[in-house]
């Protein structure tokens, strides 16, 4: 994988361990979804052709029958499915909040851009130039390396000296003190947001859950096999078809577990909103 031409010890990545993950995220979201389902079409097909004749010619067959195995069949599927409905809802919810996290972060740094309005010049034009910076900042390169699965370290530096601008003033007038007090507050905000950022970026579900997603897909697909099926390009069409479904559904979990990377992630719109409309020089 490419890594970006920035800097080296101004970007890290969010999680060594997920540099892998990170060059399908890379992916357009269409070739990324053609490619989960094609490994798991390839993987069940290759087992029923090695499989298949052994099956319906072998002594095996007259011990199978379709509507006892098709018993045991939908208890697999169902216990499966469920558990796959269960972990989409959860990382859809967790796309969900990443969202509502960064309008909520976007919306703390236009309520501080408005409370240093009523600052005294030239601290409330030097305030303010630096707060619009650092949304400038977010937007033009830290969003971009996100989506790549990469940190920006400037994004930090920009904040530390906005703060260190914000700490040195000392109002005077009891109006000043209300104010710079509630900028402080509003500043403080933004960076616990920015630190929930930070940190949902690098978030995903657990390995041992996709351990389990994964081994029971092999399971459902292996119960698969043991239908007595004649015909094998038919045989090959169910099986291709229940493969399809679940590669597209761990392909859909996949895309929403990590919401700030890749095509399908979370907008900077709310930023550029308040760039565009609250931070007007």
């Amino acid at each position: 994988m490419q890594l970006p031409t920035n800097s080296p010890d101004q970007i890290h990545a969010v999680n060594d361990d997920g540099l892998f993950m990170i060059w399908f995220y890379n992916l357009p979201t269409w070739l990324f979804a053609l490619l989960t389902v094609l490994a798991f079409v390839s993987l069940a097909l290759t087992g029923l052709f090695f499989i298949h004749r052994r099956i319906n010619q072998g002594t095996f067959a007259t011990l199978l029958d379709n509507g006892t195995v098709g018993w045991f069949f939908s208890g697999v599927t169902v216990l499966y499915g469920l558990l796959l409905g269960l972990l989409t809802v959860a990382t859809w919810s967790n796309y969900t909040q990443s969202t509502g996290l960064a309008s909520r972060e976007a919306a703390s740094i236009a309520v501080l851009y408005r409370d240093l309005a009523g600052y005294p010049l030239p601290q409330r034009v030097s305030l303010q130039n630096q707060l619009r910076v650092y949304t400038e900042f977010i937007v033009q390169k830290s969003w971009p390396l996100q989506r790549k699965g990469f940190i920006h370290d400037g994004e930090s530096e920009e904040l530390v000296r906005l703060h260190r601008s914000l700490m040195a003033f000392e109002p005077v007038t009891e109006t000043t003190k209300i104010i710079h007090q509630e900028a402080i507050r509003t500043f403080n905000s933004m960076v616990e947001f920015r630190r929930l950022r930070a940190e949902s970026i690098s978030g995903s579900v657990p390995g041992v859950i996709w351990y389990v997603v994964l081994l029971g897909a092999l399971f459902t697909l292996t119960f698969g096999y043991f239908f007595l099926v004649k015909d094998f390009w038919f045989h090959g069409l169910l099986i291709s078809l229940l493969a399809a479904v679940i590669g597209l559904l761990i392909f859909l979990i996949a895309v929403l577990d990590h919401p700030y990377w890749g095509e399908v992630s979370v907008s900077p719109a709310a930023y550029q909103l308040v760039l565009d409309k609250v931070m007007q020089p």
